[in-house]
């Protein structure tokens, strides 16, 4: 006799906890399917660990910008010291995540799920069913087939180096490929990002992204668009990689391009759940058209956002309507990016090209932030913000903010578009004096 559950979840990362909590809470039996780390990329490979890798770079750059203002001499970067820092935030959190996840009486199946049937699934040489089944498998690193793709290395084992190469490129020209550059720069390595397109970072403001670009190569990356791969060739002296705008000699060369849904091998015929390149189809209660049993949230869905934020959302949005019954529709008003750079760039909502392209009117304001009075005490030379408000009824359109603590101030534009609140009340907020949040007031 298979066993059988009232919910089973394929995969135990940041998509898993919120559903299978609150359909332990409902008095569902939970079994979680996981072949890797419980908790997913981002507590082990991912958000956590780049960021405390970036503490280091953020103390250095802050030391480099206060240099003849206050500061002379200056830190340097310990990397086994620092990477042993990191491990102390990720080696806990298998056992951390295992033991909640029994302290709730959720199962935990070791091995790669695989549907066999609507609401049936293999793990390993067992054959599960379920009443609902939640999709929560993520992303995996995007694969490549031309010469030498064998020597590529993954953004996880850059953040597990013993020790950081002298030379390193990354290849792709989104989140990863620079997050990763920023820190390998600043901790002392020669980098390069290596993008196939003609521009960088496209899912950012272009304007900023230009001051980012600039103040990227003024850390000594060397940032090469319409570089595609075709070829990596090992020689004597490490990897050589060709590309049409030359070739950059490398000790790893890293595969920064992006993670598109892990659905390979997953069986998603078996079960008439339909997907795309961009991931799953679901409508707007996260479940799958072709198979009302099952739901899907998290990295691995067709959706606009890949983030662990909107992750956690979709996963509670499923959790609820699998309980309750398709009360609860997604909404992700409000949602912001953070890419976290020196300095970071974070943006909220419309770019001004997507303005454009859907008609939407538009009142713009710029801003130099580097030449205001919270960043300038810190010595900061690149600092800029953009914002776009209707001009019909003051609501704000979007948000992008480059510069120190942009990511935090982003949090509280986000939380006025989610809450609808219009520009006016930012420019009328008490705000602390002198913090970057008070020039909110400014920004709009």
């Amino acid at each position: 006799m298979k066993q059988a559950y009232d919910l089973v979840v394929l995969g135990g990362g940041p998509a898993c906890g919120p559903a299978a909590r609150l359909c332990r809470e409902a008095g569902w039996s939970v079994a979680v399917v996981e072949a890797g780390l419980l908790g997913g990329v981002c507590p082990h490979t991912g958000c956590n660990p780049k960021k405390v890798l970036m503490a280091a770079p953020e103390a250095m750059a802050a030391a480099a910008h206060l240099a003849g203002k206050g500061l002379t001499g200056g830190p340097s970067v310990d990397w086994p010291a620092l990477m042993a820092f990191k491990r102390t935030f990720t080696a806990p959190i298998e056992a951390r995540i295992e033991a909640y996840y029994k302290e709730l009486g959720v199962a935990v199946l070791r091995g790669r799920g695989v549907f066999t049937g609507p609401t049936t699934v293999r793990v390993g040489e067992e054959e599960i069913a379920a009443q609902k089944i939640l999709i929560a498998v993520g992303a995996a690193p995007q694969t490549f087939t031309f010469p030498g793709a064998e020597h590529l290395a993954t953004s996880d084992d850059f953040l597990d180096l013993d020790r950081l190469p002298g030379r390193i490129a990354f290849l792709g020209g989104g989140f990863i490929a620079f997050e990763l550059a920023h820190i390998a720069a600043v901790c002392g390595a020669r980098a390069t990002i290596l993008s196939h397109g003609d521009k960088a970072l496209r899912r950012f403001d272009q304007d900023a992204v230009s001051r980012l670009v600039t103040a990227t190569r003024a850390l000594g990356i060397d940032v090469r668009l319409e570089a595609p791969v075709g070829r990596i060739r090992r020689e004597a002296g490490g990897l050589v990689v060709e590309t049409p705008q030359g070739e950059v000699a490398a000790d790893l060369v890293v595969n920064a391009a992006g993670r598109p849904p892990h659905l390979a091998g997953l069986g998603l015929e078996a079960a008439g759940i339909e997907a795309n390149a961009r991931g799953i189809v679901v409508n707007e209660f996260l479940q799958c058209p072709g198979n009302p049993d099952v739901y899907a949230a998290g990295d691995c869905l067709d959706a606009p956002y890949a983030l662990t934020p909107t992750a956690d959302l979709e996963s509670r949005v499923a959790g609820e309507n699998m309980v309750a019954g398709n009360t609860t529709a997604i909404d992700r008003t409000g949602t912001p990016s953070v890419l976290f750079t020196l300095p970071p760039l974070a943006f909220v909502g419309l770019t001004e090209d997507a303005c454009r392209k859907r008609g939407v009117a538009y009142h713009k304001k710029e801003t130099d932030l580097a030449d205001s009075f919270p960043w300038k005490r810190l010595g900061e030379d690149t600092g800029y913000a953009k914002t776009l408000v209707s001009p019909e009824d003051d609501r704000i359109l979007g948000a992008h903010i480059l510069g120190h603590a942009g990511e935090e101030v982003i949090n509280v534009v986000a939380l006025a578009m989610r809450q609808h609140i219009p520009a006016e009340a930012l420019r009328q907020g008490i705000w602390a004096y002198p913090t970057a949040g008070y020039y909110l007031r400014y920004l709009f």
